[in-house]
């Protein structure tokens, strides 16, 4: 039997290449002043990868999104359920 999906409107066939992924963190890159510091940033993502709610390697199972292009964002913080994993930064 197969493990059902927890993933946030996912299904099993969603799977997001490394090239897209680099081409999402790409353009996101472009306006410095929502992002967050590179420091920040390695935080966010070891902290995603330690966390049993990442799905595939690449998405959230509580917001559906990827990891390594929300946790590049200012104005983002960590969607798991009663106690985020990391804040949004002023």
């Amino acid at each position: 039997m197969k493990e059902k999906s927890l993933c946030k409107g996912c299904v099993e066939s969603v799977l997001v290449t490394e090239e897209v992924i680099q081409e999402l963190v790409k353009e996101a890159e472009e306006d410095s002043s929502v992002m967050v510091s590179d420091e920040i940033y390695q935080v966010r993502l070891k902290t995603c990868e330690s966390c049993p709610s990442l799905q595939y390697g690449t998405t959230c199972a509580h917001s559906g999104s990827i990891v390594r292009y929300r946790a590049k964002f200012k104005n983002k913080s960590c969607p798991f359920a009663g106690k985020p994993k990391w804040e949004k930064v002023s």
